[in-house]
């Protein structure tokens, strides 16, 4: 019995131990980390796409994969459910791509923004309401769009060749070949009649290009010619110029020999007996003065002789040579 007991108690102590061992790589594993959640919308497949898959922003992983459902509203839609944190710059600009993880086949989250958004704004989102993005086909996805339109393009194109080989087609096209080579051969004949006449068009021209280049000459020739015309009747201009500027000289001195001869005149007209009258008052003036000059000579020669007719006025005058009582100066003595 004892150890049948040790038994069961080695066992529920290994048990014991085991559930503790997971329990503590659990909580150990936990993820703690907050993250604001959001939900991706798409169309197409998301093949290799798991929950737990690897969300990245430019590369920069950033979140996981939380759930992948259908849309019960939009029957053939997919919705993703991803976290990312809380510092990933999600905005109205951003939208979200499928990734293939080398060759293993697995797909990841690859979130970008579009840069063809103007002022793009920051995208709110919550538990109870998380925003909306829209999945973009990825390149794989567009590269097998297109091959499958190239596919389709090739396909038409292969219907319209065997169309075309047909067998009323292909005799046809014999009889379409044929009538080539006809026609071919009728060009050939025609170019050999037409070479003379080219032959002689080359000659034509050749002239042709004599006669522009004997014009050419002969338009410089003109040009030079009208140069030259143009000089000399410039020089005219100038000659013109220098005996209307001779003219005007001329008609100046007229008009200064006018006013020369009008300014005699006047002198002579004027002037003169002007002059001449000044000339004879200045005569009958000489004259008043030499009589008062020698009337003064005379008063003064009689108060020499006698100075008391300064007081007493002058007496009678002596008489003179041949008049009564007159008496020479030498007698008296």
């Amino acid at each position: 019995m004892e150890n049948r007991s040790h038994a069961l108690v080695a066992g529920l102590f290994a048990i014991l131990l085991a559930a503790g061992i997971v329990a503590a790589a659990m909580w150990l594993n936990r993820d703690t980390q907050v993250r604001t959640t959001y939900i991706l919308t798409t169309v197409g497949s998301v093949a290799g796409l798991n929950p737990q898959a690897a969300v990245r922003y430019r590369g920069m992983e950033v979140g996981k994969v939380e759930a992948i459902e259908f849309d019960r509203d939009k029957p053939g839609q997919i919705l993703v459910r991803i976290g990312v944190t809380p510092s990933t710059p999600m905005t109205t600009a951003t939208f979200a791509e499928l990734g293939m993880q080398g060759l293993t086949g697995l797909a990841y989250v690859q979130l970008d923004d579009d840069d063809k958004v103007k002022a793009p704004q920051p995208l709110a989102s919550s538990a109870h309401e998380p925003a909306r993005l829209r999945i973009r086909p990825s390149m794989f996805d567009r590269f097998s769009l297109s091959g499958e339109d190239v596919l389709l393009r090739a396909s038409t194109a292969m219907d319209q060749i065997n169309k075309l080989l047909a067998d009323d087609k292909q005799a046809l096209l014999v009889q379409t070949l044929t009538n080539l080579q006809t026609v071919s051969s009728r060009v050939g004949d025609l170019i050999g009649e037409v070479r003379p006449a080219v032959k002689g068009a080359a000659g034509l021209a050749e002239d042709g290009r004599k006669t522009l280049r004997n014009t050419d000459e002969a338009l410089a020739s003109v040009a030079r010619l009208s140069t030259e015309i143009a000089r000399k009747l410039d020089q005219v201009d100038r000659i013109a110029a220098s005996a209307e500027t001779m003219g005007r000289a001329a008609t100046d001195i007229g008009r200064a020999a006018t006013d020369a001869g009008r300014a005699a005149t006047a002198i002579t007209s004027e002037t003169v007996p002007r002059l001449s009258l000044l000339i004879d008052d200045a005569r009958l003036g000489l004259r008043s003065v030499d009589a008062t000059a020698r009337s003064f000579e005379r008063t003064a020669d009689r108060i020499g002789e006698e100075p008391t007719s300064v007081l007493f006025g002058l007496g009678a005058p002596r008489p003179g040579p041949g008049e009564a009582g007159f008496v020479a100066p030498g007698a008296a003595r």
